[in-house]
């Protein structure tokens, strides 16, 4: 929450991760939480299956219990299910985090390009 807070008070950019809903913005981390890797499954389908094919070769899984197979298998369920992704609007993580009218504000300041790192 300091970070948000930080980032809205800033003007600093963040990765546009965070707006889609990840909680790292390293798409395809073994770090990251099955939700994670499903919704970049979801957002770069191509890379998904090079890492199928990878995981082939190498014979293990990509996270341990979890095989980018399954993965890309939930990706497209939820894709047939819902649709594809659609673009969140930039600073929807922001707003999640400090309220939608901080995040306005931070858009228009990053909008002007008037970055404040003092304040």
């Amino acid at each position: 929450m300091e970070v948000w807070k930080e980032i809205a008070r800033s003007g600093l950019p963040y990765h546009e991760a965070y707006d889609w809903g990840m909680s790292l913005s390293c798409s395809f981390c073994v770090l990251g939480c099955e939700a994670d890797v499903v919704l970049a499954a979801r957002l770069r389908p191509e890379k998904a299956a090079e890492y199928v094919t990878v995981e082939t070769k190498v014979g293990a899984d990509f996270k341990h219990g979890l095989s980018m197979r399954q993965i890309v298998e939930r990706a497209e369920a939820l894709d047939a299910q819902h649709g594809i992704l659609r673009r969140p609007p930039h600073g929807t993580a922001l707003a999640r985090y400090v309220g939608k009218k901080a995040a306005r504000e931070y858009l228009a300041r990053v909008e002007q390009g008037r970055l404040n790192l003092t304040a």
